[in-house]
C-alpha cells in the first residue's frame, strides 16, 4: 500500500480559531456533526426548490387571473363592431382569440386582441408553425381607432412583422380555417 501525504497550507489565525471548538471531539463525533451538517444542507436545498416551485405556480395563477380580468369588458364600454365581427369570423373558422382591456389615461381604454391558430399537417409546408395577429385599438366612449399596424407571425414569415389590414386578415382566416373546429 502506497502512502499518500497531503501538504496543506498552514492554518490562518481565523481557521485555527474556527477549528478550536472541534479539537477535543473524537473522530466519531466529528463524523456525526459532518453528517448532520450535510443533512441540514440537503433539507435546505429541498426546501428552496419547493418554495421556488410554489412561487412559480403562484406566479402562473396570478398571470392567468390577470388575463381573465383583462378579458372582462369594463362597465360602460363595448367591443367596437369591427373587433366583434373579426372575433366572430375567426371563431367561426376555428381560430383562437383573446381580448384584453387596459386603462390608458382617465377616459381612454386600450383594447388588445390576439387571433391565431397553429399549423396542421394538412397545411402547406412552411417555416413557421402558427398564424398569430396582435392588434390594438384606442377606445374612447363612442369611438375606437386602431392604434398602430399591429404585429403578425405567419407560417411563411415566422418572425414578427407588421400586420396586414383587417380585410386581409379576414381573407386569410377564410382561406385557412382550422380543420375540425376549434384550434
Amino acid at each position: 500500500m502506497e502512502r499518500v501525504e497531503y501538504r496543506d497550507q498552514p492554518q490562518t489565525a481565523e481557521e485555527a480559531q474556527a477549528f478550536e471548538k472541534y479539537r477535543d471531539l473524537s473522530p466519531l463525533e466529528l463524523m456525526r456533526r459532518l453528517r448532520t451538517a450535510e443533512w441540514n444542507l440537503d433539507v435546505a436545498r429541498q426546501g428552496h426548490a419547493q418554495w421556488k416551485a410554489i412561487a412559480q405556480r403562484t406566479q402562473d395563477e396570478l398571470a392567468q387571473a390577470e388575463r381573465k380580468l383583462a378579458a372582462i369588458t369594463p362597465p360602460g364600454w363595448e367591443l367596437p363592431k369591427t373587433v366583434r365581427d373579426l372575433l366572430a369570423h375567426a371563431e367561426d373558422h376555428g381560430w383562437r382569440s383573446a381580448v384584453a382591456w387596459t386603462p390608458h389615461g382617465t377616459d381612454e381604454m386600450r383594447l388588445s386582441i390576439v387571433i391565431g391558430r397553429d399549423t396542421t399537417p394538412s397545411d402547406e409546408p412552411a417555416r413557421g408553425t402558427q398564424w398569430r395577429y396582435q392588434l390594438t385599438w384606442s377606445c374612447v366612449p363612442g369611438s375606437a381607432r386602431r392604434a398602430g399596424a399591429g404585429i403578425a407571425r405567419t407560417p411563411s414569415r415566422p418572425s414578427w412583422h407588421d400586420a396586414p389590414s383587417i380585410r386581409q386578415i379576414r381573407e386569410l382566416i377564410q382561406a385557412h380555417p382550422f380543420p375540425g373546429g376549434s384550434a
